[in-house]
């Protein structure tokens, strides 16, 4: 009896130790399933990051490409846009320029384009030195020229018045203003007293709002700008007036997404008119004077000779370079020598130790650049928002 109560108790027991370890390697199973899962869902987040940062640099790389492929700085454009007026809005320049389509006695915005160029040139016993002519007295015109005859601040600039500053046509500082063969013309264009100056004025200091290229060999120009506008998927918060920093910095919040726009357009040599007629003297001399915009713009200007539309610089004819899943959420430019090293060959070099940059360096851009996406594609990721910062410097290739 007593043996048969033992065994019973030991019966028991074996149960009991059974349930006990079925129980315990269930909490294992369960344990490792759990932590095989939280791996795998680790994994597929980690994945799905790495594949949305590849996208981010994937379209950083286009940008760079685009700046690669643009050319170097185009001073030109830069002259014009600081005589128009550095005012920003929205992340870039607010008033446009006319892309050099303007000169002396021209009218930004209309159909009378001017006749030609703004001439610099010392006036009777003084020179106009190397800073330039467009705020002073120092500059005139020929005298087939109609309009006022003086370049001012606030005037858009042709294309080519930025060379046009390299030269002093009354360069013996005499009172005949320039003309010195005293010729039935006029004119005060290759006189014996022209003169290179041997130096430009500085076209920016600073950082700069849009970013002006130039390819010469190709005759065309690549502009790039930073554009901030309200978030269609986002229309609760207000991105306006965007918010910034003590330092200047604008935060792009949730309200606002940002993008990087560009513009591109060609050169022709169509006159000062862009008429393409005999009776402009400055069409088909073999000097582009007219920019229009590449096939597929929506460009405002006047149709040329050719049916391509004359670019003027209106917000218009900018396209957005990356999709609207993308939010650039904030772009820094900086952009050396501040002067076209080719025109500048007299200026003074950086002094030795200072934090000058000297004017005949290589042109090339600073870029700061931080991306992510925009409300609607976080939606889409559950508030997955992989943000890539950039800091890079991109050396800029010369066609010339």
């Amino acid at each position: 009896m007593i043996a048969k109560q033992n065994l019973r108790n030991k019966t028991g027991f074996t149960i009991l130790e059974l349930m006990i370890s079925m129980t315990l390697f269930a909490m294992i199973i369960t344990s490792v399933i759990l932590a095989v899962q939280s791996l795998m869902i680790a994994r597929t987040k980690t994945l799905n990051r790495v594949a949305l940062l590849e996208e981010l640099y994937f379209f950083s790389e286009q940008l760079f490409t685009g700046i690669k492929d643009g050319g170097t700085l185009d001073y030109e454009e830069y002259w014009n846009r600081k005589s128009i007026g550095v005012a920003t809005q929205s992340g870039h320049y607010q008033n446009p320029t006319g892309l050099g389509n303007y000169g002396q006695g021209g009218s930004l915005g209309s159909y009378t384009y001017g006749a030609s160029l703004y001439l610099c040139r010392s006036n009777s016993g003084t020179t106009m030195g190397t800073g330039g002519c467009l705020t002073n007295n120092n500059n005139g015109a020929s005298s087939y020229l109609v309009g006022s005859p003086l370049n001012f601040s606030g005037a858009s600039q042709r294309y080519g018045e930025y060379l046009a500053q390299f030269t002093d046509y009354n360069g013996n500082i005499d009172n005949d203003l320039g003309d010195e063969d005293g010729d039935a013309s006029g004119s005060i264009i290759g006189d014996d007293d022209d003169r290179l100056t041997g130096d430009v004025p500085d076209v920016f200091t600073g950082a700069v709002q849009e970013l002006y290229l130039i390819n010469k060999g190709a005759k065309t120009r690549t502009y790039f700008r930073w554009n901030i506008v309200q978030d269609p998927n986002n229309l609760a918060i207000s991105c306006f007036p965007i918010p910034t920093t003590a330092s200047g910095k604008l935060l792009t919040g949730s309200g606002c997404v940002g993008n990087i726009q560009v513009l591109k357009t060609k050169g022709l040599d169509f006159g000062f008119t862009h008429s393409g007629g005999t009776i402009d003297r400055s069409a088909y001399d073999g000097v582009i004077d007219t920019w229009a915009c590449i096939e597929k713009t929506q460009c405002s200007g006047a149709t040329l000779l050719d049916t391509s539309i004359l670019a003027t610089g209106g917000d218009a004819e900018w396209v957005n370079l990356f999709p609207a899943t993308i939010n650039i959420k904030y772009l820094s430019l900086q952009v050396y020598p501040t002067k076209d090293p080719w025109l500048s060959w007299s200026a003074q070099d950086a002094i030795q130790g200072s934090n000058q940059i000297s004017p005949f360096i290589h042109p090339y851009v600073r870029l700061n650049l931080e991306m992510g996406f925009s409300a609607g594609k976080r939606r889409i990721l559950r508030n997955e928002d992989p943000t890539i910062s950039i800091s890079t410097s991109v050396s800029l290739s010369d066609f010339d």
